[in-house]
């Protein structure tokens, strides 16, 4: 089931990952948190991309600061849940040091996977740069995803049924908040000016 969900998406995330962008938007209880997730640990098992996140996941890497993430130029993935929270222009003393971080993006090879509830909660400069965007909706029976290449302009829209065998490819408590989240701006600057930590 896991591929399946993967493979239906017709997203060659893997192949085409380096600076990829995909926001899950929703309201709670949506499934969201639950695609991104399935999407991360498709990757992290298939192809052993580390995922980093402020959510408590197991085979996750759990980090509460940007600066955690690792300077280099391997795959990997930084799965952030309640992103509104986290990346906005106004959490930065300056507009430069966001734009600063979203070019990093591409540049140390990072697929970030945001959840937030609505898009306009997220600042225009990270909007503008999505890859891929989910509207999420669920009701008591399934959950449904409408997908949007926003790069190639198509969409998909998809539906799972809500059983055990659905939910048995997550392994986090829905009921848990995430970790505040810090963009240490100055500190993710530093180390990635640094090439002594860069490799």
């Amino acid at each position: 089931m896991l591929v399946l969900i993967v493979n239906m998406m017709m997203i060659s995330w893997c192949i085409n990952m380096a600076g990829s962008i995909c926001l899950f938007s929703g309201m709670q209880r949506s499934g969201k948190t639950f695609l991104a997730t399935v999407i991360a640990t498709y990757y992290n098992k298939k192809f052993n991309i580390p995922v980093y996140t402020n959510m408590d996941v197991e085979d996750f890497i759990k980090i509460s600061f940007l600066s955690q993430l690792p300077v280099n130029k391997a795959p990997k993935i930084l799965l952030l849940d309640e992103l509104h929270f986290y990346l906005n222009s106004r959490n930065f003393k300056s507009q430069a040091d966001f734009i600063y971080f979203l070019n990093t993006i591409c540049k140390r090879n990072i697929f970030l996977l945001g959840t937030c509830i609505h898009p306009d909660m997220i600042d225009k400069n990270l909007r503008i740069q999505l890859n891929y965007f989910v509207l999420c909706k669920s009701d008591n029976n399934n959950l449904h995803y409408k997908i949007f290449d926003v790069q190639g302009q198509t969409q998909k829209l998809l539906s799972f049924k809500k059983d055990a065998d659905l939910f048995s490819y997550t392994n986090y408590d829905t009921s848990e908040i995430p970790l505040t989240f810090r963009f240490d701006i100055d500190n993710y600057i530093k180390l990635n000016e640094n090439k002594k930590y860069f490799s």
